[in-house]
């Protein structure tokens, strides 16, 4: 387990129970490369890897709720795009990808993200998230005429003419 990557889950879950109080404690098993969490409600399981490989299957297996922790690189990236589907079949599955130097992160679920997602655009809008942590954040093109939420459009014929 790399330990950085380990203090950051620690610190990132005890700041995320910080509103709701309901973690109770937490259980460190290095050696497997895991931390268990234990919650008023449910035991969630932490998986530290710093590289993404196919030993994930074998760890979530053992688990009823998995989250993988793991490094925002584009090794680990590739190895979810690769393996979607596999991933998305998997109910109680959370990646957080971290950026540890930015201290940036993005959360996916991919069961949930297969089913409200467009299946075309799935991979663009991880590879978006991947970028964002990265601190590359893409600007968005338009026109330059920004439009204010109450502004009437100019081709709107719908008010004050009759038919």
């Amino acid at each position: 387990m790399d330990k950085a990557l380990g203090e950051w889950t620690l610190i990132y879950v005890r700041n995320r129970d910080l509103t709701f109080r309901k973690l109770v404690k937490h259980e460190e098993h290095l050696t497997k490369g895991y931390i268990d969490f234990h919650f008023k409600d449910k035991i969630q399981t932490y998986i530290i890897i710093d590289r993404i490989d196919n030993s994930l299957f074998d760890t979530i297996k053992e688990h009823d709720t998995n989250v993988a922790v793991c490094l925002n690189i584009e090794d680990n990236f590739k190895f979810l795009i690769k393996n979607w589907k596999k991933f998305s079949e998997i109910k109680n599955l959370s990646f957080i990808f971290v950026n540890l130097k930015l201290n940036e992160r993005w959360v996916i679920n991919p069961h949930t993200h297969s089913m409200v997602a467009d299946p075309l655009s799935i991979e663009t809008g991880l590879k978006t998230m991947f970028d964002t942590a990265n601190g590359n954040v893409a600007e968005m093109k338009g026109s330059k005429k920004k439009l204010s939420m109450f502004e009437e459009s100019s081709t709107s014929n719908d008010e004050g003419e009759e038919e």
